[in-house]
């Protein structure tokens, strides 16, 4: 069964499942307050400098020559995605799904909570125009609920690993709900059952458009609800930097 904040994510992204490349482009801007900038050889450094061309906030993004696959810049809700835009098309789907995940469950869920639980007055808080009264400050550290502009792109240790306990929380969220948008579990899970690891990955790859190393994380997460099948050990092991 389908976790409940999975189905709301779903929900509020009100993106088709399974959309090819060229539909997702045009549809996020259309259902989402997102923008989208491509760039070549994505970089933090790049996002960092378009970012301030424009006179926009970047929340300490660092300017740095790390090579990104994507980055999301979110702030009084709204986001803008920077991408790779030469990257591989499965590379870019992926990529882009991710980060409107990103954007869904660290910024406009947590907002809309904090809305309906404060009201208005807590719209200037959550923008990061004013402190937050006591009362509004419990509440959002209670509910873990950010504010001011959030910056999401995986920090790693040497070891290519999310360097805290909360990165990885949120970049598993964010696959989760990016696997779940690409290739619904329901529709996935049985392409899975009853067939070797290599063909179970070559088999999301090719049904689902996933790249391959998305593929194999994901027949981790799927097995990992068949006790028969499970790993004995599932290591988080998230891609490349987005």
């Amino acid at each position: 069964m389908t976790e409940a904040w999975l189905q709301e994510a779903v929900k509020a992204c009100r993106l088709p499942s399974c959309i090819p490349l060229s539909d997702l482009l045009k549809k996020i801007g259309m259902v989402l307050p997102i923008s989208l900038v491509a760039m070549p050889r994505l970089t933090c450094g790049m996002a960092r400098d378009w970012l301030d061309s424009k006179g926009r906030a970047h929340g300490g993004l660092p300017r740095t020559g790390r090579r990104l696959h994507g980055c999301m810049v979110a702030h009084a809700g709204r986001g803008i995605l920077f991408y790779d835009g030469q990257d591989e098309a499965p590379q870019q789907r992926f990529t882009l799904m991710h980060e409107v995940a990103h954007f869904v469950l660290d910024h406009h869920l947590p907002r809309a909570h904090a809305l309906r639980a404060l009201g208005q007055d807590i719209l200037p808080v959550l923008n990061g125009e004013h402190a937050p009264a006591p009362h509004q400050s419990l509440f959002l550290t209670l509910k873990r609920i950010p504010s001011g502009v959030q910056v999401r792109f995986i920090e790693r240790t040497a070891s290519g690993d999310p360097c805290t306990g909360k990165a990885m929380e949120a970049e598993l969220r964010a696959d989760l709900l990016a696997f779940e948008l690409l290739a619904p579990a329901l529709e996935a899970l049985p392409l899975v059952r009853g067939c070797s690891w290599q063909d179970a990955e070559a088999r999301l790859a090719s049904r689902f458009g996933l790249p391959v190393k998305e593929a194999r994380a994901y027949v981790r997460l799927l097995l990992a609800r068949e006790p028969e099948r499970r790993p004995f050990f599932l290591k988080f092991t998230p891609t490349e930097e987005r």
